[in-house]
């Protein structure tokens, strides 16, 4: 009978109806489906529940046959469970997605009894995939079987509706549930929330009679994810108001907001919770507390709890390490990465992304290489991610043949990875190659933004291509549709700047539809040393004083300049001026690599551990230019 009823339902789900015959007989809503002759669902391996094809960056597919009604054809071969509560157990033990499939629908074919159970397992199957026409084919066999008021089965169908996108479905599917469960509630809060709908779903959610922890979650996340995080804040303090108890789901989602405030004491305080909770084992958990620590600049506290985990996996290690790399820290980043390896735990692409921008911080071109060698030899450069960080980081540290070389391999590129290509060679000099480049980009319909216009600038500026680089900034809001920004207006500064016209900067600073920041001022100021312009160093320094009062170099900079022009007055008045501001001068180093390794020394640095045999080496060279009568005390502009 139930074999019949399907047959005959089915095929009308294909063309868009399906009425219902349960209990009230009353027609159910209509849902739109096609009738395909086959339908691609993707096909998920053992060891990878998530890969792309580097080609297209679709989901790998595997082929499901479906005959002409538009109904799924499963093959006669596989295991016959003869209950549903055996399908069930068995269908857990499948990894492979057609395989659930083909045994589920097998199952139906045979008349195995009362598949209610394994409904909601094969639901959150085609949700995950997704394969939305097959979804709803168990759904119209939910109807037909007279599983529609089934709380459990209407809670995997909103889901599953949620997931796929299709919330008017998921909506119905909540209007049919006979009493108010905080499962599909919680369900259907969580799809409003991912949808962007924060009004729909605090509707939900202020309409509960009970909440779960469940309940609560939902609706903070559902603000975080909106971005805004001071009403979720509000919520929770809610939430412990009405003595609802938090699980790790909420610490980890409060953890999160804490570190995209950057506010270290909010965090701090859920820290506590932690211990209270009895939580302060969880992996996930002291992640998220690492990555808060990162994310508000407390990078030595995030090492101190990364230090204190039992276990490690992925994650952890890639927090650390970002850490370490987005907080100016590259040595310690590099030190860590290389711990990881010898751990044997296996870098992602997060991990290698972090390591490729600490190597193009240190600029170390033997480290670089070294990095660079292992990700190839891993073959993991071809994706977007990795290897965009990849060009990048040759090209920083000056290696422009083996940013080409990843360039070229690459099988996908994005905007990110042409703009670090023609970055790259903007900074190496090569003006000629990074314009044939942008050319290349627009020919092969890539979307040129406003880090694209930068790298141009850049090479006109590294080029002393001043008309050039003037044409681009004036054409790039008609031409690209950019306005131009800060980073735009630094880069004619600089164009200028490099080519003696310093008066011709202040005039485009003072002409800037944006406000000039640090970066701006502080060029003018290193080209007024240049060329000795004391009256604009002057004005230079007191934007400079504003924007930036603690910055040493401003103020060792204007001294020099006094000095360089006999006014001694004036310099000792700013060395005064930065001693009464309390500003401390950062002390500057060299830094040379030898065999992998970088050795830093500050002027009459004595902490080296072969110090007396390099000073002996220093002093030899001395005598050396002496007896050949070099002056060799020169100052370096």
């Amino acid at each position: 009978m139930l074999r019949r009823s399907l047959s005959r339902a089915l095929p009308l789900l294909s063309n868009g109806v399906v009425r219902r015959t349960g209990r009230c007989g009353a027609p159910s809503r209509r849902f739109s489906s096609s009738s395909p002759s086959e339908t691609v669902c993707p096909s998920i391996s053992p060891d990878d529940d998530s890969r792309d094809t580097p080609q297209s960056g679709r989901p790998a597919a595997a082929t499901i046959s479906v005959d002409r009604s538009g109904l799924y054809n499963p093959p006669e071969h596989l295991h016959e469970p003869t209950s549903d509560p055996e399908l069930v157990k068995h269908l857990k033990s499948i990894i492979k997605f057609p395989e659930v499939l083909d045994t589920f629908f097998s199952a139906h074919r045979r008349g195995t009894p009362n598949l209610f159970l394994s409904i909601p397992l094969i639901l959150k199957f085609c949700a995950s995939h997704p394969a939305i026409d097959l979804g709803r084919q168990v759904h119209c066999h939910a109807l037909i079987g007279g599983h529609g008021s089934n709380v459990f089965i209407q809670s995997a169908l909103i889901n599953f509706y949620c997931k796929t996108g299709d919330l008017g479905s998921a909506q119905r599917a909540f209007d049919e549930i006979p009493f108010m469960d905080p499962v599909p509630v919680n369900c259907l809060i969580s799809g409003y929330s991912k949808a962007g709908d924060v009004i729909q779903a605090r509707r939900l959610f202020d309409g509960m009679t009970k909440r779960t922890s469940a309940s609560w979650n939902s609706m903070i996340s559902c603000y975080a994810h909106s971005g805004d995080f001071s009403e979720a804040m509000r919520l929770f303090e809610r939430m412990q108001r009405e003595n609802a108890r938090p699980n790790e789901i909420t610490i980890v989602t409060l953890l999160s907001i804490c570190a995209k405030l950057g506010n270290l004491k909010t965090g701090m305080k859920i820290k506590c919770l932690i211990r209270d909770m009895g939580l302060k084992k969880d992996l996930i958990v002291r992640t998220a507390v690492l990555e808060m620590y990162v994310k508000c600049g407390a990078v030595d506290e995030a090492r101190q709890e990364f230090d204190k985990m039992e276990r490690r996996d992925v994650v952890a290690w890639s927090a650390m390490i970002a850490g370490y790399a987005q907080n100016g820290r590259p040595d310690e980043a590099l030190q860590l990465f290389e711990r990881m390896k010898a751990e044997n735990c296996k870098p992602n692409e997060v991990t290698l992304v972090s390591v490729l921008s600490a190597c193009a911080q240190q600029g170390s071109v033997e480290g670089g290489e070294r990095i660079g060698s292992y990700i190839e030899s891993q073959e993991m450069a071809s994706g977007v991610y990795v290897g965009s960080a990849l060009v990048d980081m040759y090209s920083k540290c000056g290696n422009i043949r083996g940013a080409r070389r990843v360039f070229n391999r690459m099988k996908e590129k994005d905007v990110v990875t042409w703009n670090s290509m023609i970055g790259g060679l903007a900074l190496n000099g090569y003006a000629d190659e990074a314009f044939e480049l942008y050319q290349r980009m627009k020919v092969e319909n890539f979307k040129p933004n406003d880090i694209t216009l930068v790298g141009l600038l850049t090479a006109c500026t590294h080029a002393g291509r001043v008309e050039q680089g003037l044409a681009i900034f004036h054409s790039m809001k008609e031409e690209s549709g950019i306005m131009p920004k800060v980073e735009h207006c630094a880069c004619i500064v600089d164009l200028f700047c490099r080519s003696g016209l310093l008066d011709n900067a202040y005039k485009f600073i003072h002409e800037m539809e944006v406000e000039p920041n640090v970066v701006v001022w502080g060029t003018l100021l290193s080209a007024c040393r240049i060329h000795s312009n004391i009256e604009l160093a002057e004005i230079c320094i007191k934007k400079l004083l504003v924007l930036e009062p603690h910055n040493s170099s401003n103020y060792v900079l204007v001294s020099n300049i006094y000095a360089n022009a006999g006014r001694w007055d004036e310099a000792r008045k700013m060395r005064d001026l930065m001693r009464e501001k309390n500003v401390q001068k950062v002390w500057a180093y060299s830094w040379i690599e030898l065999d992998g390794e970088v050795h830093k020394f500050l002027v009459e640095d004595m902490h080296h551990p072969n110090c007396e045999e390099i000073y002996k080496v220093v002093d030899g060279l001395s005598l050396q230019l002496k007896w050949i009568s070099y002056d060799y005390n020169l100052e370096l502009i």
